[in-house]
């Protein structure tokens, strides 16, 4: 199943945990096309740990880390947006 947020700010622990009650022991992966560093992904999964506890284990699907957030050409682009994707639809992580 894919669970989409809406909003971040302020964050839906609520609307979350009913949603993820459905799918007891799935595996939870965030995907964002920023890289890593960028995008949500370092707030989000702070946000999660305290909706789910701290123990609760979190797969970030990104592009790598990177000091800017375009690949610098099309093919690149392309390239790393079929990777994303890919991992983040495939069984398991």
């Amino acid at each position: 199943a894919v669970i989409r947020l809406e909003q971040l700010y302020p964050f839906p622990t609520a609307d979350l945990k009913t949603a993820l009650e459905a799918y007891p022991g799935a595996e939870l992966v965030w995907a964002q096309e920023e890289p890593e560093n960028m995008g949500a992904w370092s707030f989000v999964q702070s946000q999660i740990r305290r909706t789910l506890g701290p123990d609760v284990t979190i797969t970030p699907v990104a592009r790598e880390e990177s000091g800017s957030p375009a690949g610098g050409s099309q093919t690149v682009h392309d390239r790393e947006q079929d990777d994303l994707l890919t991992a983040a639809i495939s069984e398991p992580i």
